[in-house]
């Protein structure tokens, strides 16, 4: 077939075509991992699954990823970029259409994991391919670009979007619509292919690959089922116990096959830069607050507010969009701002809106959830895109790809696991908060007397009073543990944002001390 000429890579609008397939791809990966946010409710329901099934639309979509995204460099390096590429695309795309089709539990899990097998390959890939072939004066807006629309718009536009299906369509619908576009941006890229590939031959660290899957996946699991109800003892249960002993040793495991691996699958000299180091750990927290957070928010006003879900669709999209806004802002801010000036921005406003959040109740309003929604996106789009472009640096451009693949790994872990941290921490100040709200509850206190003879007509009978203020109660210690883990969170974010400080400023002194001995 022959192929216009700004597919090939001399025309000067190729940079350009690739960056806007990796966004579109990008785009839709994002907008199907947020579906389900809303979503999840609705095909349960259609489904006929239990509560523990449900779980794993989730889980096996994020295990998906996390497996992959490790091991993408090295199939890019194997058989050519763009051509795991667009097997991520095809691979992706086709599961939409089976999402969409889904009629029973196996059909929409498989659907949901191979969806994230192919979004593990589209995000470390897609930025890879925007890093390499864009010029140096061009990468920062490019990166800045991509986070911003892909992620950003992608948040904004997949939850409301997700809202509208699951209230008023089908939410089959959400993953029909992406069905058609993940194919026009699959052939897209095939085009842009080159007929000969730069290969880069070896081993494939199956040892290590087999050690990194068993940790990956006996952790995600272990948190994952560890907080539910259904579980027998909770964290004490003997298959929970046994699958964070596994996750252990398969860590161990994995990081010493690596150390002796002539060509590991995460090169571990990586992890040499310090500032590489600290900035995998505000890449995490980013990814808990890109992902984890909004999932909080979603919960919060489905849940504590009893908002529909279109609506609360409409309001998340605030969330996104400001992300978007702000992550194209930093791009031109970069020019004339440090970047680590904007990094430490970014994250202080991350920090204050996590305690900011302790605001929220039963009884807050639709324009305080916003506000620090706001907050939060601004402070995540000053933020991610500099801190993906400090970390990368000082990498030799020999690891540039391992790197920005152990940058995105790390991104998608701090989705896949901080939703899952913040729900255990939730789960047990809820506890506490039912015991301390219950005590008002006390059928002898004159306040409690008072409340239930203000509120006794509105009900038919006394018992169904008594439950309303019970289910006040409820949804009150439910707000606030989840207030009460963000907290935690935002101290966790502030120590990081402190060390990487530090780190750039004993880096900054070093070099300084170098260039004067010479």
């Amino acid at each position: 077939m022959s192929r216009p000429s700004f597919f090939c890579r001399e025309h000067p609008i190729y940079p350009l075509h690739i960056t806007i397939n990796v966004i579109l791809s990008t785009f839709l990966a994002v907008v199907a991992a947020v579906t389900t946010m809303i979503a999840d409710p609705s095909i349960q329901g259609e489904l006929g699954l239990s509560d523990t099934q449900a779980i794993w639309i989730t889980t096996l979509n994020l295990l998906g990823v996390n497996t992959i995204v490790p091991t993408a460099n090295w199939f890019a390096n194997q058989f050519g970029a763009h051509r795991m590429y667009t097997l991520g695309v095809v691979i992706f795309s086709l599961a939409t259409l089976l999402a969409g089709l889904s009629t029973n539990f196996l059909m929409i899990t498989s659907a949901r994991f191979l969806e994230g097998v192919g979004a593990g390959f589209i995000f470390p890939i897609g930025l890879d391919l925007i890093v390499k072939s864009m010029s140096k004066e061009k990468v920062r807006l490019a990166v800045n670009l991509y986070i911003g629309i892909a992620f950003g718009l992608g948040l904004g536009l997949g939850v409301p979007l997700a809202g509208y299906f699951a209230q008023f369509h089908s939410w089959r619908d959400a993953f029909f619509l992406m069905f058609p576009l993940g194919i026009l941006a699959s052939l897209s890229c095939w085009l842009a292919r080159n007929k000969k590939p730069t290969i880069n031959k070896s081993t494939f660290d199956y040892f290590g690959f087999l050690t990194f899957f068993l940790f990956i996946a006996s952790l995600l699991i272990a948190l994952t089922l560890g907080p539910i109800r259904s579980t027998d003892e909770g964290w004490r249960s003997p298959y929970i116990i046994l699958l964070f002993g596994l996750a252990i040793i398969s860590l161990i495991s994995c990081l010493l096959i690596e150390k002796n691996h002539p060509n590991p699958l995460i090169p571990l000299t990586l992890f040499k830069d310090p500032i590489f180091s600290v900035s995998l750990a505000a890449m995490f927290l980013l990814g808990m607050a890109t992902f984890a957070s909004v999932s909080v928010s979603i919960q919060y006003m489905l849940e504590g507010l009893s908002y529909e879900k279109y609506t609360t669709g409409k309001i998340a999209a605030v969330y996104g969009a400001t992300i978007g806004l702000f992550s194209i802002i930093a791009s031109y801010l970069s020019k004339i701002i440090p970047i680590p000036i904007l990094t430490f921005t970014g994250l202080s406003l991350l920090i204050f809106s996590y305690f900011y959040n302790n605001e929220l109740s039963w009884l807050t309003g639709y324009s305080q959830v916003v506000t620090i929604l706001l907050i939060r996106g601004v402070g995540i789009g000053l933020s991610l895109g500099p801190t993906t472009i400090l970390a990368l640096a000082g990498i030799p451009p020999e690891l540039r790809s391992a790197a920005t693949t152990i940058l995105t790994f790390f991104r998608q872990v701090g989705g896949t696991y901080g939703g899952t941290l913040i729900a255990i921490f939730s789960i047990r100040q809820t506890i506490f908060h039912t015991a301390r709200f219950g005590e008002q509850a006390n059928t002898q206190l004159p306040a409690y007397k008072m409340t239930f003879k203000n509120i006794y007509d509105k009900f038919p009978d006394a018992a169904t009073a008594k439950a309303a203020i019970i289910k006040n109660i409820q949804t009150q210690a439910y707000i606030q543990g989840l207030n009460d883990a963000l907290i935690v969170f935002g101290y966790v974010t502030g120590v990081v944002a402190l060390i990487l400080l530090i780190t750039l400023v004993i880096q900054i002194v070093k070099k300084r001390a170098q260039n004067a001995n010479r």
